[in-house]
């Protein structure tokens, strides 16, 4: 490859990493507090074990008929999404003298089939949590997209998280379209 060529290739590439770094940098949001809790099973886990999936964050209790009238719009999203996409988490903001049976009647009653946890580790607070329900879309880094109080229905989450689901496509996009390129480039000299 002459010179011109090399040096055209290589202005290519530096042009597209500059793009790649924006573009994963440019939705950067406010950093979720983390947290670690145990299920209603026991099984203990945190925020950032699904770092790379979005994260719906539900903060409910029993006693609240407008988080019982929610679940439906939530259940809607499990159909839609997959769980290596998007990760439901209901955060029981129940008072502690209330036994577990009481909030896994009430999965049991509506039917949640995702993460159910007791807020052990003042998550409320830490999220600023003070009326229920409450929901908190968290993206694939681990930074608060956005915030939901009150009943908020499924074609409302969904626009949202359908316009985070790409932004995080877009280096991958961004470095495969610079690999062409330059592939192009190469034939052409040859």
């Amino acid at each position: 490859m002459r010179g011109a060529g090399r040096s055209l290739v290589i202005a290519i590439c530096i042009v597209m990493m500059i793009l790649a770094g924006q573009a994963s940098t440019s939705y950067q949001q406010t950093p979720a507090p983390s947290f670690t809790l145990k299920d209603l099973n026991g099984v203990q886990f945190s925020l950032t074990d699904f770092k790379g999936k979005i994260v719906l964050l539900d903060f409910f209790a029993t006693w609240c008929q407008p988080c019982k009238e929610e679940v439906p719009h939530l259940k809607a999203l499990t159909k839609i999404y997959p769980n290596s996409t998007l990760v439901l988490v209901s955060v029981s903001l129940d008072a502690p003298f209330v036994d577990d049976s009481v909030v896994r009647a009430f999965v049991k009653e509506t039917g949640i089939a995702w993460t159910v946890a007791r807020d052990t580790d003042s998550v409320q607070y830490k999220y600023q949590v003070f009326e229920i329900p409450t929901l908190i879309l968290v993206d694939q880094e681990g930074n608060i997209r956005s915030r939901y109080i009150g009943v908020t229905d499924s074609e409302t989450l969904r626009s949202r998280i359908e316009v985070i689901i790409p932004e995080f496509q877009i280096p991958t996009m961004v470095t495969a379209s610079a690999l062409a390129a330059v592939a192009i480039l190469i034939r052409r000299r040859q």
